[in-house]
């Protein structure tokens, strides 16, 4: 009798089996997909940059023994914002030179200061747009690009 018993379970067992073979799970397929791995952090790249050329500023540093060079462009996402930011280009201008002649020699040279530089430019620039804007970001200058940047 327990033979019996032993042969059926062993034939639901191997029906069983080829069931789940042909349904094509597994054991291990059952587990749970590794996490997907993070290459880029931060926020999603911009869909269509907007870029506006500020152009090429040379400025004294403070001493006046060294200048400094830069060609600076903005990186917007939104036409509309850029469309209000060309028109008051001349106060962009004026801003930046008023904060690339405050540099000094050792605040250049040091390179950790550049993302500084970068995150003070673009804060002050974002500060320029209204507070109540047309378009849905507060904050439109999403980047500051600087194509060249140097001491002479």
């Amino acid at each position: 009798m327990a033979i019996a018993l032993f042969v059926r379970l062993r034939r639901w067992y191997g029906v069983f089996g080829i069931l789940l073979w042909l349904s094509g799970c597994s054991s291990e397929e059952e587990q749970a997909p590794p996490a997907p791995v993070v290459i880029r952090e931060g926020p999603p790249p911009i869909a269509k940059p907007l870029y506006t050329n500020l152009g090429t500023f040379i400025v004294n540093m403070p001493g006046d023994k060294y200048y400094l060079k830069g060609s600076i462009q903005l990186v917007l996402e939104t036409p509309a914002a850029k469309s209000w930011l060309d028109v008051r280009l001349p106060l962009v201008k004026d801003l930046v030179i008023r904060q690339l002649q405050s540099v000094t020699v050792e605040q250049f040279d040091d390179l950790k200061n550049r993302p500084l530089l970068r995150a003070s430019l673009q804060s002050r620039i974002n500060s320029l747009f209204p507070n109540n804007p047309t378009w849905e970001d507060e904050s439109p200058v999403r980047k500051i690009l600087f194509l060249e940047l140097y001491r002479q």
